[in-house]
């Protein structure tokens, strides 16, 4: 029954689905009248899921994409609970709740995966970039050596052949001057001082260039090394300047959810003050209402007219009506005072971070637990809350807020039964609109003061 009753308001609601043609691109081809009867309801879901274009189009699904589609099924609900109410389907909701909080943990790994990704290619082009600079500079590098090296071996063969000749020219002399001893004694033994003294200065010269050489390549060395030396460095700096920027991003994100708190808190002080005003007010009124009909002087002449004015002059509410206010002011004062400590708590936390800059990154404060704040301990998924938001039945009445307006001008008159009536019918609904969700809250206790009625005259 819960399935026909859900077709029907699917037709009702929608017939432009059922009756508008089909005219995507990547619809299938239509086949024949009996293969289509043929075909059973789970294999005619299956073609339309497995064989569907979308699942290959939508492969990079994110959470926002999830949250559309949970709000377009929370209205679909809505229509549904409207037209033939909740129990139609119960049994849906918990599952469709528990397939939107699984698509969306693979829409956030899916997010996870892509940043990934991309950080990866990052990295892997700016490695690439520098190998391509580490190795132009060492072509250069060696270019240079080459050049070097080759001038070298030019110098060293002219000085080679330069030694050679040299060589040729003392032996020539030498035995010149062997032949010609007798004649010409003074005169050769000036010309080999000159020739010695030629040679020796060009043996100075190639020793002091052989030395220049070796001098440049332990140059040419030490430069390769601080070259290799100051890549590692780039690397440690860069890696470095990486994590600063994550540390800058996380200490942004942490600021921001701080200041959104605070700013939280200070709207909820605000209207916790406003309504133990207004409690205080109504308390204060009433109790001068209660003065004043206890001080009026009751006569004795008339005993059937004292009664009727003391009936008359009796207030307007019940022990029970003003015990409910004197609690929900406690409950409110209690309040006010763990919002102002944690307003307190998140304005010292921030004074704290702006005198100390230089100070080592610390986590934020932590918050209370819930089933302090609430009573309650329940962990709720984001699609839960999403969901919820689209039943606004089913958010319970506070214990802050009176089912009924207080006005101080005006007297408490008792509700007729149709009015009773009409509030347990909502409160029914309530009810099983939030049994879809398993997540009753439950009121924290407080301790009610005692009022004792006023003495009798």
């Amino acid at each position: 029954m819960a399935s026909e009753a859900m077709k029907n308001s699917l037709s009702i609601e929608n017939p432009a689905d059922f009756s508008a043609p089909k005219t995507n691109n990547y619809s299938p081809a239509i086949t024949s009248i009996n293969d289509h009867e043929s075909l059973t309801p789970i294999d005619s879901i299956r073609n339309m899921t497995c064989s569907s274009p979308m699942r290959h189009q939508n492969t990079n699904l994110t959470v926002l994409d999830v949250y559309d589609e949970a709000a377009l099924i929370g209205k679909d609900f809505e229509r549904i609970i409207d037209a033939y109410g909740t129990e139609t389907i119960r049994d849906l909701v918990p599952k469709v709740i528990r397939i939107l909080e699984l698509l969306e943990l693979q829409a956030a790994k899916n997010e996870r995966d892509a940043d990934e990704y991309l950080e990866m290619k990052t990295r892997i082009v700016r490695l690439e970039t520098e190998k391509n600079e580490t190795r132009e500079l060492r072509e250069k590098f060696d270019r240079e050596l080459d050049l070097t090296e080759e001038q070298w071996r030019k110098e060293a063969d002219n000085l080679m052949i330069l030694v050679s000749k040299l060589q040729d020219d003392n032996r020539r002399l030498r035995d010149e001057l062997e032949r010609n001893s007798d004649l010409h004694n003074k005169s050769d033994l000036t010309n080999s001082i000159e020739t010695i003294s030629i040679t020796r200065e060009e043996l100075l010269c190639i020793k002091n260039l052989t030395e220049e050489n070796i001098k440049l390549k332990r140059i040419l060395k030490g430069k390769d090394k601080e070259l290799t030396q100051k890549t590692l460095d780039i690397e440690a700096v860069q890696a470095q300047l990486d994590r600063m920027c994550k540390a800058n991003c996380t200490l942004r994100q942490k600021n921001t959810f701080s200041t959104n708190q605070s700013q939280r808190l200070m709207v909820e002080k605000l209207d916790l003050e406003v309504k133990l005003k207004e409690k205080e007010n109504y308390i204060n009124q009433m109790k001068d209402r209660v003065a004043d009909e206890l001080s009026s002087p009751i006569s004795s002449i008339n005993p059937i007219d004292s009664i009727e004015d003391f009936e008359t002059t009796q207030p307007k509410f019940t022990l029970e009506e003003l015990r409910q206010v004197l609690w929900e002011r406690n409950d409110l004062k209690t309040k006010l005072m763990e919002v102002e400590e944690e307003l307190r708590m998140f304005k010292d936390h921030e004074d704290d971070d702006d005198y100390d800059v230089n100070a080592p990154v610390q986590g934020p404060i932590p918050l209370e637990p819930e089933e302090k704040l609430n009573g309650y301990k329940r962990d709720e998924s984001k699609i839960r809350q999403f969901v919820r938001s689209f039943f606004p039945l089913s958010k319970k009445a506070s214990p802050l807020e009176p089912t009924t307006p207080i006005s101080a001008a005006i007297p408490i008159v008792s509700t007729p039964p149709s009015t009773s009536v009409a509030s347990s019918d909502s409160l029914s609904k309530r009810l099983s609109v939030e049994s879809f969700f398993g997540t009753s809250k439950k009121t924290p206790k407080a301790n009610i003061p005692v009022l004792t009625p006023p003495p009798s005259q």
